[in-house]
């Protein structure tokens, strides 16, 4: 019962994660065609709503995720196993790649850039946390779609654990 709690907190958590992520892109494609200071006046209150929660709730996503690998570790050799391991492997993936580029470029949109007079190469800048943004997306999507194959029964039941079909 431990591993089905753990495992549906995990789901949740990472569902929530992809949701927002995935739809932050919508809004950064809708945002392409802004001007600069158009784009770092939406940007700041962005990143004031975000700063707080995000880490946190990334650090939930991983510890949700590592408690039902420990839960797990008795079928380390099943499908089920390998399929959370990688969905957890994105999550901190993802996680890493937030804090090495996407975390530093929102710092300096906060700290630095002024909606005045952004840099001259706010679009370079722009354009790289976009893309990092949507590496962490993809992965996030991946890791959602690994943890619900390993969680919905797809892969070949553990020792004394029954799938409904």
């Amino acid at each position: 019962m431990a591993l089905k709690i753990a495992r549906f907190i995990n789901l949740f958590l990472v569902a929530l994660l992809a949701g927002l992520l995935v739809g932050v892109v919508f809004v950064e494609v809708a945002l392409l065609d802004l001007p600069a200071s158009v784009y770092t006046a939406v940007q700041k209150p962005k990143h004031e709503i975000f700063e707080p929660v995000m880490p946190i709730f990334v650090t939930l996503v991983i510890a949700s995720g590592l408690l039902v690998l420990f839960l797990m570790r008795r079928e380390f050799k099943s499908l089920a196993f390998a399929l959370t391991l990688v969905g957890v492997l994105c999550t901190v993936a993802l996680m890493i790649s937030t804090v090495l580029v996407n975390v530093p470029i929102n710092a300096e949109i906060m700290d630095v850039w002024s909606v005045e007079s952004p840099p001259a190469n706010w679009a370079e800048v722009r354009d790289r946390w976009n893309f990092f943004h949507g590496l962490r997306s993809v992965l996030a999507v991946v890791a959602l779609a690994c943890l619900l194959l390993a969680g919905l029964g797809l892969a070949p039941a553990g020792k004394g654990e029954k799938h409904v079909t």
